[in-house]
């Protein structure tokens, strides 16, 4: 199903306010600094070298991830990954199963992250980036995420992860796997 510039704009608007609600929920007073589109922020009110190794951690994983890698190499064996009105997987084996592979095993390049904003606070990193990709039946992919992930040690123990799920219904509707 195709969709009009008009409603792609709605739902991008919409997709786009109920994130920033969230995270306007989740911050509260005197928790992590946006900075503007585009930019990355570590002003958050935690230990600034732990923030710096988070941010970093999490930057290289986006870059392996666009370098032909597996983003999901920093997620802990027993990370607790939640879709926002979704569901909640309880392991790296788990999410990467049923969560992650119903998308890239539909697509036929590699999803190519684009952060847009980052927000650091203590061991807690908020990324925002757009998805882009060419699904296996030739077929544009663009999603629009937030993930909002703990760290520990290097590694996401947690995540929320907010994302256009009629985006991910349309690919999984499209194409049938064996």
């Amino acid at each position: 199903m195709m969709m009009d510039s008009a409603m792609q704009h709605n739902r991008r608007r919409l997709l786009t306010a109920g994130v920033a609600g969230g995270l306007a929920a989740l911050a509260g007073a005197g928790a992590a600094s946006a900075a503007p589109t585009g930019q990355i922020s570590g002003q958050g009110s935690g230990r600034p070298g732990e923030e710096h190794r988070n941010r970093a951690a999490v930057l290289r994983a986006f870059a392996r991830q666009n370098a032909g890698g597996d983003i999901y190499e920093i997620l802990h064996d027993d990370v607790q990954w939640t879709i926002v009105n979704g569901r909640t997987y309880t392991s790296k084996a788990e999410f990467l199963a049923e969560g992650s592979a119903p998308i890239l095993d539909r697509l036929g390049s590699i999803l190519r992250m684009t952060v847009k904003e980052m927000w650091t606070d203590r061991d807690t990193v908020v990324i925002r980036f757009e998805g882009d990709a060419t699904a296996i039946d030739g077929v544009e992919y663009h999603n629009e995420y937030c993930w909002i992930w703990q760290l520990r040690g290097g590694e996401v123990v947690r995540c929320h992860a907010f994302l256009d799920m009629i985006a991910v219904r349309e690919l999984v509707d499209r194409i049938e796997l064996d």
